[in-house]
């Protein structure tokens, strides 16, 4: 079983387009989340997103057996959202999961995400001069 794909400040963000609703309704919530994870997991740009990413990594990423990710994959290949390509390894074998995803940018579509800076998971120190703030919760320290 493949680890679960760590956090990576440099995925693609998935923006819904005005027609999502059209591609969401009809393959349903699990297969929705798939197709997400398939997307950030792409390479390549518009119509030539190509998805290498195996079943079991799906599942293991998203916490999802092996499969109900295949159950999922089923309606987003019958609507033509995703294309299965065949490759085989140098020894012959077919190489592991690869996708040709075609989704029309009106119901998603990509985007790099700008630089932004990681903030520390660290805890504030609980000393006497650690700030308290009286105000609404931020996630953005106070400088």
């Amino acid at each position: 079983m493949e680890p679960p794909m760590p956090a990576d400040p440099a995925r693609r963000t998935i923006v819904l387009g005005p027609a999502a609703h059209e591609l969401r309704r009809p393959v349903g919530p699990a297969a929705w989340v798939v197709l997400g994870e398939m997307l950030q997991r792409s390479t390549g740009a518009g119509a030539h997103d190509v998805a290498q990413v195996s079943i079991c990594a799906l599942g293991s990423s998203l916490g999802l057996a092996k499969d109900t990710v295949a159950r999922a994959l089923r309606p987003l290949r019958e609507l033509g959202a995703i294309e299965a390509i065949w490759a085989r390894t140098s020894t012959g074998g077919f190489d592991a999961g690869s996708y040709r995803i075609t989704v029309p940018a009106v119901c998603l579509s990509l985007v790099c995400p700008p630089s932004f800076p990681v903030l520390s998971s660290a805890r504030p120190s609980s000393s006497s001069s650690a700030r308290r703030s009286s105000g609404p919760l931020s996630l953005i320290s106070e400088v």
